[in-house]
């Protein structure tokens, strides 16, 4: 793998740092202890982020919060070589990646500051790490698994 992005990722604005809402407050807490926290139904059990009042798959109210292994797969990516918005114009070029967690039906977004974007690839194998967003909150990236 390429050398990182050289720009700190661990330094967070104020205006960036997340507002937990009563729905997703368990994922933003889970990150901030290490846990990727995401929704499964107990009625089709299959799994969910971004956090919701209903199943995505089948709209049940039927939800509980796991802690998701961590592992994913790359579903698509692209890289970002512009931004005008500090701190990220301090740490272009940097990969975005939508992520196929390994638990059936979840997807997120993510950064990938640790993966070079040349080294980006579609169907690679990542896992979660995880950055402060203050004393109790985090953030979820994922890196080349490995």
């Amino acid at each position: 793998m390429t050398e990182a992005i050289a720009a700190s990722w661990s330094d967070v604005p104020k205006w960036l740092m997340p507002r937990p809402t009563k729905e997703d407050r368990e994922y933003w807490e889970g990150a901030g202890r290490g846990e990727l926290r995401i929704q499964h139904c107990l009625t089709c059990g299959r799994h969910q982020h971004y956090a919701r009042m209903l199943c995505s798959h089948c709209g049940r109210q039927t939800l509980e919060w796991v802690t998701a292994s961590g592992g994913g797969t790359v579903y698509s990516f692209t890289v970002i070589r512009q931004n005008g918005v500090p701190p990220f114009n301090e740490r272009i070029p940097f990969v975005v990646a939508t992520i196929d967690l390994d638990e059936d039906g979840a997807r997120l977004i993510a950064a990938m500051p640790e993966v070079a974007p040349d080294d980006a690839r579609i169907g690679m194998r990542v896992r979660a790490t995880f950055r402060p967003a203050g004393d109790e909150l985090g953030f979820v990236d994922f890196t080349a698994a490995e």
